[in-house]
């Protein structure tokens, strides 16, 4: 275990990018933030034009903060996470392909380490390691934008005190939404993250072509001699389709209607969380038994394909 955990950490180390991506994109809110503050930065734009945050201050009833508050964390979240997922992927396309590339498996292979060990640690850096990395810098994004998004809703008049108050349980209850997100993802494309390390482990160049081509070559294929569109509806529900399993309610939003904001409410988390549902849906492990064959390969592949 000690020899995984210090794996992961050279993958962290030789991808800085797997953390410094999102870090960046959360500076860009804390700084979107202080600009806010300053009148720089402009929300909306309606009839009426987009609103300062004085103006949302102004317009914005005390008791609509805490869920305005919720879905300003969430697009916080959810623009983190998307970022992420990209990092992901082109993580797992390219860090097989690099040791291989750079001639640094010669070196690994002369340690202790096993191949599956090698691997093992690569996948867990990808749907372990970066999620919780993401976590941290929402976290922090979330502390430092609530904060000074407090202080300018003070200077318009708002009552930020009432904000500040409830922004631990919103972003208790955000922070937990994007933990069960994150788990989902793991889950869910479990598969798609193999292939890409499966890829990554035999492709001698052009690593994104070779993820890209076999998908799209089956899909003209089948549509060419059959006439069928399974394979590509296949794929489809793959990348989508888990997030009917896996979660269920309404979109809320904030909505602003002569000059003041309502805003829907809030399901409970039990009722937006869908688990059970999803784990028990035979594509998801069916999803896992191939991610586990896709692994198998890359540990083979590893073991003997030394050339760039």
């Amino acid at each position: 275990m000690k020899q995984v955990i210090t794996l992961i950490r050279r993958e962290l180390m030789e991808h800085r990018s797997s953390w410094a991506v999102t870090a960046i994109f959360g500076a860009l809110f804390v700084l979107t933030a202080v600009m806010a503050v300053f009148g720089v930065v402009r929300f909306g734009g309606g009839i009426d034009g987009a609103m300062t945050l004085a103006d949302i201050a102004e317009a914005v009833d005390a008791e609509a903060l805490y869920p305005g508050l919720q879905i300003m964390l969430m697009s916080i979240a959810t623009v983190l996470n998307v970022v992420m997922t990209f990092v992901v992927f082109f993580y797992f396309l390219d860090t097989l392909y690099a040791d291989r590339r750079d001639r640094s498996v010669l070196f690994w292979k002369s340690l202790p380490v096993s191949d599956l060990q090698v691997v093992g640690s690569k996948y867990l850096t990808g749907i372990v390691a970066i999620p919780l990395l993401t976590v941290l810098v929402f976290l922090v994004t979330a502390v430092l934008v609530t904060t000074i998004g407090g202080a300018g809703l003070m200077l318009g008049g708002a009552g930020a005190g009432e904000l500040l108050a409830s922004a631990p349980a919103a972003l208790a209850r955000v922070t937990t939404m994007l933990l069960y997100t994150l788990v989902f993802q793991a889950l869910w494309y479990a598969p798609i993250d193999g292939w890409l390390l499966l890829v990554s482990a035999f492709a001698k160049r052009a690593v994104l072509g070779w993820a890209l081509l076999p998908p799209l070559l089956v899909v003209v294929a089948e549509r060419t001699l059959l006439g069928s569109r399974h394979f590509v509806e296949l794929l489809a529900f793959r990348m989508v389709g888990g997030f009917e399993l896996a979660f269920s309610g309404e979109r809320h939003a904030l909505v602003f209607d002569d000059g003041r904001a309502t805003i829907s409410t809030f399901q409970t988390l039990g009722e937006f969380f869908t688990p059970g549902r999803l784990l028990a849906a035979p594509s998801l492990w069916a999803g896992i038994a191939v991610a586990v064959l896709f692994l198998a390969g890359a540990v083979w592949l590893r073991r003997w394909r030394d050339e760039s």
